[in-house]
């Protein structure tokens, strides 16, 4: 009986190199997109099925689960989410609102619609997409690292309470080669214009050509991520936590490593804040 894995955000990046990857190693996926014309070209198959999944949206949510409750679905991987960033003191409520809807909410909430169906198959495993920013904090970023904070103390509380029975894996990975840093830019809105004339502005206009070069840097491709995820996948015994990259391990432990102030003044100086 063939196994399946549901992956959310499926569209682009880790989670769309991790499709492939998993029908490869001989898991049935559910490739899911919030628009899922955005997975018509992947190659159909008996082990394929695309469905739209909007996770701010518990109808889409509901409709999802209900149309896999005939699989032996024996893996969830919540990937999907965004990065909304920009100063703190510039950050609308509601843009901090938006990010936790789609980042914790959502991730809760398909966990929560699924968790009956993984309960149903011994050996069942979630995987929690986080990030290095769980751990630790990153300036102009400050909403991305809440949320992924958040996500962390999510999968941490419920490997407590449901890990005998379903398995619960923290994803921490560094910087991705992907379009994840394209979308960032789209989200910003008008938060360069809300910079103009701050302390902000110079800081702002080189935050995505740092943020790509430390991406073209160190960052992983997508596929080299997803393997990482399919690693866990296939585990007889998944890993509590997987930390993927060079950068997102030396990160963790310099920053577990160096007194608070240094910590701090390193990322002041890298990020140019004076």
């Amino acid at each position: 009986m063939r196994h399946w894995v549901l992956i959310t955000g499926c569209s682009t990046g880790i989670g769309r190199a991790l499709v492939p990857l998993c029908r490869a190693a001989g898991w049935g996926v559910v490739a899911t997109a919030r628009k899922p014309g955005d997975l018509a070209n992947l190659p159909p198959g008996e082990d394929l099925r695309v469905l739209p999944l909007d996770v701010t949206d518990p109808a889409s949510i509901a409709a999802a689960a209900g149309a896999c409750v005939d699989l032996s679905l024996k893996a969830l991987v919540n990937n999907a989410g965004y990065a909304q960033v920009g100063p703190l003191e510039l950050l609308r409520p509601e843009e901090l609102r938006a990010q936790f809807e789609t980042n914790v909410i959502g991730l809760h909430a398909v966990t929560h619609a699924f968790l009956p169906l993984l309960r149903r198959e011994p050996g069942a495993r979630i995987l929690q997409v986080a990030s290095i920013l769980g751990r630790m904090s990153a300036p102009l970023a400050g909403p991305y690292n809440a949320s992924k904070h958040a996500v962390v103390a999510l999968a941490e509380t419920l490997r407590l309470e449901v890990g005998r029975e379903v398995a619960v894996v923290v994803v921490e990975p560094g910087a991705v080669q992907s379009e994840f840093r394209a979308t960032l830019a789209r989200v910003w809105g008008d938060l360069p214009e809300r910079a103009r004339g701050t302390r902000y502005e110079a800081i702002i206009s080189g935050y995505l050509a740092h943020r790509n070069h430390q991406a073209g840097r160190h960052g992983l491709t997508s596929e080299a991520c997803a393997r990482r995820l399919l690693k866990a996948l296939n585990a007889e015994h998944p890993p509590r936590r997987l930390v993927i990259g060079r950068d997102a391990f030396w990160a963790g432990f310099a920053k577990a490593l160096l007194p608070a102030a240094w910590w701090e003044g390193l990322l002041r100086r890298v990020y140019r804040l004076g």
